[in-house]
């Protein structure tokens, strides 16, 4: 019985360390320290190479993490980080970026990024102003504000996905009218509606999201 008792508790322990642990760490910009949390895969490997995702947070609490991966114990390969890249500048999310290559092995020396209801202007506004930085975006629900086809050709070397349900009707219908401007730009764009889904897809978070993120990554 004690054998059992001993193998159960090794296997916990086992089980607690392979879960991965989001951490708050600071980097300097123009003088200042800014606050951001990463999260690494439970596997992590420093020699090799993982796809980076950045999500829209301030990252000054426990709580205060990118929602479409809340409290996920696995990162299902990424390296996860919260920012608050919705109201950052360029030139301080260049910064940030810079940091983050002299630490880790970025897939394709690019981001990937995910935004959200209102949130989400202001980031495509971000990756529309440096998008030689972006791999992809992501808007669960969220879109460009502008239709200008010519703005939005800024996105040609830009992947682009819109996840949306289908009972949230002012963001579907937003979201299906950006993705048309988007092919219209000769932007690579595309839409998923879910079934009875609501503005926020909880049943999505974690390896909902990140799989449909997963399709997006270098060849």
């Amino acid at each position: 019985m004690k054998y059992i008792i001993l193998l159960i508790a090794v296997a916990f322990t086992l089980e607690m360390n392979a879960q991965s642990k989001r951490e708050f760490k600071t980097f300097d910009f123009k003088g200042n320290k800014i606050k951001y949390a990463i999260q690494l895969p439970s596997d992590y490997d420093a020699s090799k190479t993982y796809p980076i995702a950045i999500g829209p947070s301030d990252a000054t609490a426990k709580d205060d993490q990118s929602h479409y991966w809340r409290d996920v114990k696995d990162t299902y390969g990424w390296i996860l980080l919260d920012f608050p890249i919705y109201k950052a500048n360029k030139s301080e999310v260049i910064a940030f970026m810079d940091h983050i290559r002299g630490k880790y092995k970025v897939e394709g020396d690019k981001f990937h990024t995910i935004c959200f209801s209102a949130n989400s202007a202001s980031i495509f506004d971000l990756v529309m102003a440096i998008p030689e930085q972006f791999h992809s975006i992501t808007g669960m629900a969220g879109n460009p504000g502008t239709r200008n086809v010519q703005r939005l050709s800024k996105l040609k070397n830009v992947k682009v996905q819109f996840v949306v349900g289908d009972k949230d009707t002012y963001w579907m219908n937003a979201s299906k009218d950006r993705h048309a401007k988007l092919l219209e730009a000769g932007v690579v764009s595309q839409i998923e509606i879910i079934k009875d889904g609501r503005h926020v897809l909880t049943e999505l978070v974690g390896e909902g999201v990140l799989s449909r993120m997963n399709k997006l990554r270098m060849p």
